[in-house]
């Protein structure tokens, strides 16, 4: 049975605001043993560890010079392996959009998701809450919403709508100021705490959509069925019920073709998904080596010999698809002209629905 396996860096749940912590990268490959261990035997030979981990081989250029021949080395497999990066931050704006405008743009006829107006309303804020204010404004802003949608209280929401408010009657002579922050008042009043109360469990927790994202991605290259291999160091355990439901080999035949030439093809055909010590399996090791470097990557300051090297051995090649800021704010500049991600949602709600309602009726 063809199998990938997944490990990961960087995971803070739903505190997508840790400082310590700014990225969060999944790694996978689909490598045979027979193959992994000639990797490690090429690349890692006479490092004396237990466990092949990217924290304590980077510590020293002798161990970053050896994950960088093996990234090196990984590139040049050609689909064998592949990254999905967070930008923690910017994700929490995400969030903001998803789940605080457009709520309330749905309730008022409005598409979010047509020609990528969406992803465009995230790049705005994220730029705009720095450029128009400070980043610590917009750290302040976006630990208050996580607050209140962690806690799902009054007092969270009512601390959250304080903020917004105050900033609101604080510039309200500046137009493009108060242009921003009133993206952010009307949902108060008209979504109310009811709305935040009903929220879906763990919707800050931005590991299962890098996930999903994964599963099309090998999903494209072998009908399967497959079977996953992560780490049980994770917390994806708690969001697995959701995961085997969008992975499930009986959801129903669909396509989505996306943006980037990035595709959705359902059934993902996923058959078992097992979480695992990572010292057992040695696909998880060089998971873990690849979703470090990839952070570092991501992280490190330009001038770093590091990411230099990282850059240079083509790292960059492996990351199929990333949540990430953009100044990009058109439907072209995107690269969604045309397209709407809302078919997509439908379509996943109406195929778990039916699935759900068979299982239930026991035919």
């Amino acid at each position: 049975m063809p199998t990938f396996y997944i490990d990961e860096t960087g995971f803070t749940g739903q505190d997508l605001m840790a400082a310590d912590q700014p990225i969060f990268v999944q790694a996978t490959n689909n490598l045979t043993d027979d193959e992994t261990n000639k990797l490690i035997a090429k690349h890692f030979n006479g490092v004396r560890a237990e466990e092949l981990k990217h924290k304590n081989l980077s510590r020293k250029i002798a161990g970053q010079d050896k994950i960088v021949d093996l990234v090196t080395d990984l590139v040049s497999k050609d689909g064998r392996a592949a990254t999905w990066i967070a930008h923690k931050e910017f994700a929490a704006v995400t969030m903001v959009v998803e789940w605080w405008i457009e709520p309330l743009a749905h309730r008022w006829g409005i598409n979010l998701y047509e020609n990528g107006m969406n992803h465009a309303m995230a790049n705005m804020l994220f730029f705009c809450l720095q450029g128009f204010w400070d980043d610590k404004f917009r750290r302040k802003l976006l630990l208050s919403f996580q607050k209140m949608v962690r806690a799902r209280t009054q007092e969270r929401f009512e601390e959250f709508e304080s903020f917004i408010r105050k900033t609101r009657e604080n510039f309200e002579l500046d137009k493009k100021r108060y242009e921003i922050i009133q993206y952010l008042w009307p949902s108060f009043a008209l979504l109310g705490i009811e709305h935040v109360k009903h929220l879906p469990d763990h919707v800050l927790d931005i590991a299962l959509p890098g996930l999903v994202r994964i599963g099309h991605f090998w999903r494209a290259k072998n009908e399967g069925p497959w079977e996953v291999i992560h780490d049980r160091s994770t917390s994806l355990a708690k969001q697995k019920w959701l995961w085997d439901k969008l992975s499930a080999s009986d959801l129903g035949n669909a396509r989505f073709e996306g943006p980037g030439g990035a595709v959705a093809i359902f059934p993902m055909n996923v058959t078992n998904t097992r979480f695992v010590d990572s010292i057992d399996e040695k696909q998880i090791q060089i998971c873990d080596l690849l979703a470090g470097a990839t952070s570092a990557f991501a992280r490190l300051p330009e001038d770093d010999d590091y990411k230099e090297k990282l850059r240079k051995a083509g790292i960059e090649a492996l990351i199929i698809d990333s949540i990430w800021p953009r100044t990009a704010v058109t439907p072209e500049e995107l690269g969604k002209k045309g397209w709407d991600g809302n078919i997509a949602i439908e379509w996943i709600s109406a195929a778990s629905k039916a699935k759900d309602q068979k299982s239930t009726s026991g035919t």
